[in-house]
């Protein structure tokens, strides 16, 4: 009786210990808010006073951090910026390596981006639609984007005119973005921010058309780590494709004066309104925290899964057309047919069909934004140094060749129907191209809360101790039992 005893009272206190484990991952899980923490650097290809030179940019978001929703560069006064650029001029590239969800599938898919950025007027009395900005209806060689004005700018910039604009298009799983870089001067007031002179120009990449509201898409999640690197060209190359326009017009000048010059950035993440680690952008969960679980493979977290076993209408659950992970309302029909269209008043990326007051007890309602808004600052020293003697000249660059940047999706298994024939690249926010790096490496799959790997990705203290007691006890037990049986042998 006493080994008996031995026996059972070890491992019942190790079946205990293994459910307060459960509860404590459950606990964790819930506690696992994400953070926005995002970097930019900005250095020069030639430092020289006064020198025609690259300037170049490069912002992150680490993996595991919130996304941006909305960000601004701002660029001393002191650099010189060529007003007069000859139109459809190649100007600047923005490279991004960024990593997104394609079909209804979890981020898994890293893809680099290349926008090769034009001169483009700032006309506003020649303007062109978003959906049209991507064509050339003259068939000249030369952009509609780059000819003539998008209408939605002034909706994002309202009453501003940017002394500059550059203008890219690319493709990205068969789907057309367009990338427009407006540059205002200092003191101009954008996307809230209040305006402050003192920090020199403003630069903003908007990327595709963020007034609009969201359409069915392949690409139905755009995620971390991200990384965006933006290069002003000292002079503009020549485009083969626009034989009248040649390169060699200077663009971006240094400052005279020797010294250090501060470039700054700002920007706000996408809200989280369970504080779960996931945007609600990405969440199709998000007033409940995420289990991790999907079973039937639909895009749908169990959390709020009406049926994790059954995948209702191949991973469009209210089959309004827009996949689970790509719709503002993954539960409630909100598609092209329905009065509300995807609309999102208050910008939180829950869409007004399903963004209710105590919905899973923490809703604000359609025109409260639900979710933590966190703003961060950043700044990065130029230093420039006095002309000296061997200081070249500046000499028309080579002719180089633009890259259109066409990206194949990898193999993925698609769990919505690929009627997915989008009309517009799913809404982004305006904002400075993501240099995202969230680094040039692939995410695991983001599906959901921290678990057993805690809120900081690492394996939590708590559970090694836990993990460990409980293991003792076992090899305890088992001793404990080898003894009995060893003693009763015939």
């Amino acid at each position: 009786m006493k080994a008996k005893r031995g026996v059972t009272c070890p491992l019942a206190v190790l079946a205990v210990l293994l459910a307060v484990v459960g509860f404590m991952a459950q606990w964790d899980t819930a506690k696992a808010a994400g953070s926005y923490n995002p970097t930019m650097e900005c250095s020069v290809s030639d430092p020289a006073a006064g020198a025609n030179s690259d300037v170049v940019r490069v912002f992150n978001v680490a993996a595991g951090d919130y996304n941006y929703k909305k960000t601004a560069d701002f660029l001393p006064a002191e650099f010189g910026m060529n007003e007069d650029l000859p139109l459809g001029a190649w100007a600047a590239d923005l490279n991004a390596k960024s990593t997104l969800g394609l079909l209804n599938n979890t981020c898994t898919t890293g893809l680099d981006v290349l926008f090769n950025l034009f001169s483009a007027t700032v006309d506003k009395s020649n303007t062109v639609t978003f959906t049209d900005s991507s064509g050339d209806l003259d068939s000249n060689g030369v952009l509609d984007g780059v000819e003539k004005y998008p209408d939605f700018l002034d909706l994002i910039f309202p009453g501003l005119t940017p002394t500059i604009r550059l203008f890219g298009i690319t493709s990205v799983a068969g789907t057309p973005v367009t990338m427009n870089l407006v540059i205002f001067e200092p003191g101009a007031a954008v996307l809230g921010l209040a305006s402050d002179a003192s920090l020199g120009r403003v630069l903003v990449n908007v990327l595709n058309n963020p007034a609009a509201m969201l359409a069915p898409n392949a690409i139905t999640d755009f995620c971390t780590p991200l990384m965006a690197k933006t290069t002003l060209f000292a002079s503009t190359k020549t485009d083969p494709a626009i034989t009248s326009v040649a390169g060699g017009t200077p663009f971006m000048t240094n400052p005279t004066t020797a010294g250090d010059y501060t470039c700054k950035s700002w920007g706000v993440n996408r809200l989280d309104a369970d504080a779960d680690g996931l945007e609600n952008y990405q969440d199709a969960c998000p007033f409940n925290v995420n289990l991790g679980v999907d079973i039937d493979k639909d895009g749908l977290d169990a959390a709020c899964d009406p049926n994790d076993d059954v995948n209702e209408n191949n991973g469009d659950y209210d089959n309004d057309v827009f996949s689970n992970r790509g719709d503002l309302c993954p539960l409630v029909a909100n598609g092209p047919n329905q009065a509300d269209n995807q609309t999102d008043t208050d910008g939180d990326d829950i869409g007004d069909a399903c963004d209710l007051v105590g919905e899973g007890g923490i809703g604000l309602g359609p025109t409260t934004p639900d979710g933590e808004a966190i703003e961060a600052w950043n700044t990065s020293t130029i230093t420039i140094t006095s002309a000296g003697a061997a200081e070249t000249p500046t000499v028309a660059p080579p002719v180089e060749t633009p890259v259109e940047t066409v990206i194949a999706p990898p193999p993925v298994t698609p769990t919505t129907a690929p009627t997915i024939a989008p009309t517009t690249a799913p809404t982004t926010a305006p904002t400075t191209a993501p240099t995202t790096p969230k680094p040039t490496t692939t995410p695991a799959p983001v599906v959901g809360g921290a678990g057993l790997l805690g809120s900081d990705g690492g394996f939590p203290v708590w559970a090694i101790y836990f993990i460990g007691v409980a293991a003792a006890l076992m090899l305890g037990s088992m001793g404990m039992v080898a003894t009995v049986v060893w003693r009763r042998r015939p």
